[in-house]
């Protein structure tokens, strides 16, 4: 098959799955092409792997100028490619997507979107913009042959808060490459590099540091932490806008001493195999990769109750799940992994064990394939014809 992956500027879980599918995909024998914007990381990133990559200005958020363009753009790169399958990645790719196919000129292609991230059910989406999104998308569903969805709950939310037909939403798990993760680490090496004592217990985070990563209920966690376990280090890895805020944050709750802050963190595999406990406090959450990546480290869990979370850390089975914005539960949740190991052994055996099974690489690209399959049968939207 011929396939375009069509990409806003996208970083982070987006890009890596973008790249994992597209790889997976040209590994078996597909010749997969990219139309992105230039000088985004998805587009230098599927450079760098061999893909062709066709210049095309989407932007995130609407524009009256650069949308109109981007679509002339993109319907000329379908019209010229002839492809089997146009995949756009988010509902903004989508929209520029489907509105080129409509216009290539050529018949219909079978189109596919995924959804990777909740948009309606956002506490910070105003009523106002969800129901402009509902509206433009429920009058543009009936061009996309087939939905997929990251989750189950952003499965949830087509269906339920954009209404969209059962028939046409599938679930493909996101994944990651295990390999990297599940290679033997130098632990002592790694906790080298972060600064961290060998024998001390390592409690840690990589993020942005955006408000629904929930990191402030991490910090307001520590002095519990640190007061029940003498020597404990808490790693806050990562940087964003909210970092001169957390660090204000950690000096007025009196816990300076017991964080360490490694900034961006580019070896994940390594950053992992230093800690004794991952721990994310997110307040949202569409998928959550550093989760997988975690259980694919065989680190122990403590995750917060939210979106796709629980659709993978079961309390009590694969990790411990507590209820968001409650950083006194948090740090009961740390300190009971670090006390007892044999139980945390345990929870990250599980965890694991799930993610070789379920969310591996191979499954996102075999399912992803089984959905361009159905696509194909029916043909484009509507159901016209793909030729």
């Amino acid at each position: 098959m011929r396939i375009l992956m069509v990409a806003r500027p996208a970083s982070g879980g987006m890009k890596e799955h973008v790249l994992e599918l597209a790889c997976g995909l040209a590994a078996r024998g597909h010749d997969v092409e990219f139309a992105a914007p230039d000088d985004t990381d998805i587009a230098g990133a599927a450079r760098a792997r061999g893909f062709t990559v066709h210049s095309v200005p989407i932007v995130s958020k609407p524009n009256p100028v650069q949308d109109p363009r981007a679509v002339r753009m993109l319907q000329r790169i379908i019209y010229d490619g002839r492809y089997d399958i146009v995949h756009a990645h988010g509902f903004k790719a989508g929209f520029i997507g489907r509105l080129a196919v409509r216009l290539s000129g050529i018949g219909v292609r079978p189109f596919v979107v995924t959804a990777h991230t909740h948009v309606l059910t956002r506490s910070t989406t105003s009523a106002a913009t969800r129901w402009q999104l509902r509206t433009v998308e429920r009058s543009l569903e009936r061009y996309v042959t087939r939905y997929i969805a990251v989750s189950d709950s952003v499965a949830r939310e087509l269906l339920e808060a954009y209404n969209m037909p059962a028939e046409k939403v599938a679930v493909v798990h996101d994944s990651i490459d295990l390999a990297p993760f599940e290679q033997p680490r130098d632990r002592a090496a790694a906790r080298l590099a972060l600064g961290v004592g060998v024998d001390a217990p390592v409690v840690g985070l990589a993020a942005s540091f955006s408000a629904h990563k929930g990191i402030r209920d991490l910090i307001d966690a520590v002095p519990e932490i640190a007061r029940r376990v003498p020597g404990v280090r808490v790693v806050i890895g990562g940087s964003g806008a909210l970092e001169s805020q957390l660090r204000s944050q950690a000096t007025a709750v009196g816990c300076n001493d017991s964080i360490v802050w490694p900034g961006h963190v580019i070896d994940m595999p390594r950053f992992l195999a230093a800690l004794d406990v991952f721990v994310s406090p997110v307040r949202s959450e569409t998928f959550g990769v550093a989760l997988i990546e975690a259980a694919a480290a065989g680190v122990p869990t403590v995750a917060t109750r939210v979106g796709a979370v629980t659709e993978f850390v079961l309390d009590g089975v694969t990790g411990l799940l507590v209820d968001p914005n409650d950083s006194e539960a948090l740090a009961q949740a740390i300190v009971g992994l670090l006390d007892d190991r044999r139980t945390a052994a345990k929870l990250a055996d599980r965890a694991r064990e799930r993610v070789r099974t379920e969310y591996s690489a191979q499954r996102m690209v075999e399912g992803t394939l089984a959905v361009y399959a159905e696509a194909l049968a029916v043909g484009g939207g509507e159901g016209t014809p793909a030729r």
